[in-house]
């Protein structure tokens, strides 16, 4: 995808978050602010769910699924949250590393897995969704970028590029489904 997208390539870093939950009655809000790039846009992300990486996973759907209607096909499959005792310091060892780790299973039920590490259970967690939807993102941009190419080798008479590109796209739909991509690019045409 980095090969393909080159300067496009989406990054987001979550500079902080706020969030509030009421554990009586199960409901989480949380706000990020975060800084995506290319461009080093500052942009905010609010989402609501039943605890934080709910509510951040949703608030992030909301933002991006316009854009990339994949985020529609996958969903959160496992996760969990591991301290590396053993790079503790305090005496306590309350400032261990953790490991966060989610699952996300696309439309073909295949799963991917992101792990991410800091020294914040709820830093390591947030990275961790945001690993996930990055890597979502990215994917479909990948994606809309290499079928445009093949449309073009199509038309131009370039049967050796066609091939490339429908091996390439062959590849990519093992992430998940682009199908309202793909009626969204024929519409376009």
């Amino acid at each position: 995808m980095r090969e393909v997208l080159s300067d496009e390539f989406r990054t987001l870093e979550v500079r902080r978050y706020a969030i509030d939950e009421d554990f009586r009655d199960g409901h989480c809000t949380i706000r990020c602010e975060a800084v995506e790039s290319p461009g080093d846009r500052e942009i905010e992300v609010n989402g609501k769910g039943v605890g934080m990486l709910d509510a951040f996973f949703s608030g992030l759907r909301d933002r991006y699924q316009g854009e990339f209607p994949s985020l529609a096909s996958i969903r959160f499959s496992s996760f969990s949250v591991r301290g590396l005792m053993g790079d503790a310091h305090a005496e306590q060892a309350t400032d261990a590393q953790a490991e966060a780790t989610v699952g996300v299973t696309n439309s073909s039920n295949r799963e991917f897995h992101f792990t991410t590490l800091s020294p914040s259970v709820s830093h390591s967690s947030i990275e961790a969704v945001l690993a996930a939807v990055e890597y979502f993102v990215n994917s479909e941009q990948a994606y809309v970028r290499i079928y445009k190419a093949l449309q073009h080798h199509r038309t131009s008479g370039r049967p050796e590029m066609v091939a490339r590109y429908t091996e390439l796209l062959a590849e990519m739909v093992r992430n998940t489904s682009y199908s309202s991509a793909v009626e969204r690019l024929q519409a376009q045409e």
